[in-house]
């Protein structure tokens, strides 16, 4: 008899603490940090003394949003490409953010700054998406994060932690 009392108490509390995030309405409109993380791949091309050519792939994961946001356990997937001269740089690509219910939100990268360390200026804007984000308009501002070392070599992996602002019409 005390198997099926925890029984019913472990399904009820799974009820109750699931079923707000099933549940949750998406804000259409909001600002919020996140944490992600995410690994790519690189191929560099060295272009003589302080010039170098990078192509990147990467994909990743949002692991802390708030339960309304659009960005609520995302993935992402990335390519771009990154110019440095002299110890800056500048880096345009894309984006797909995919939302657990299928939804995506599309994006692209316009950023900048300093070899070693890291973007100064730019960010990710927000330009479309499906389903409940079609229309979606916003950007995502990255922060400065907590350096990492690669554990493997042609690749990278990354904490990101950033703030996003978006609308939905």
């Amino acid at each position: 008899m005390k198997k099926l009392w925890i029984a019913i108490l472990s399904v009820t509390l799974g009820l109750v603490f699931t079923t707000s995030v099933f549940c949750a309405e998406m804000a259409k409109e909001g600002s919020a940090d996140i944490r992600g993380a995410k690994s790519g791949t690189l191929q560099i091309l060295a272009m003589g003394e302080g010039r170098n050519q990078m192509n990147y792939e990467e994909t990743g994961v949002i692991i802390d949003a708030p339960e309304n946001s659009p960005f609520f356990n995302a993935t992402w997937y990335g390519i771009g490409t990154l110019h440095g001269l002299k110890g800056e740089f500048v880096a345009t690509g894309g984006m797909v953010f995919t939302r657990p219910n299928g939804d995506q939100i599309y994006a692209t990268v316009g950023t900048g700054g300093k070899h070693g360390e890291g973007i100064s200026k730019g960010g990710v804007k927000f330009v479309g998406g499906t389903g409940e984000c079609t229309g979606i308009e916003g950007e995502m501002v990255t922060k400065a994060r907590p350096k990492t070392k690669s554990s493997k070599q042609g690749s990278y992996q990354q904490i990101v932690l950033s703030n996003v602002t978006w609308k939905i019409p």
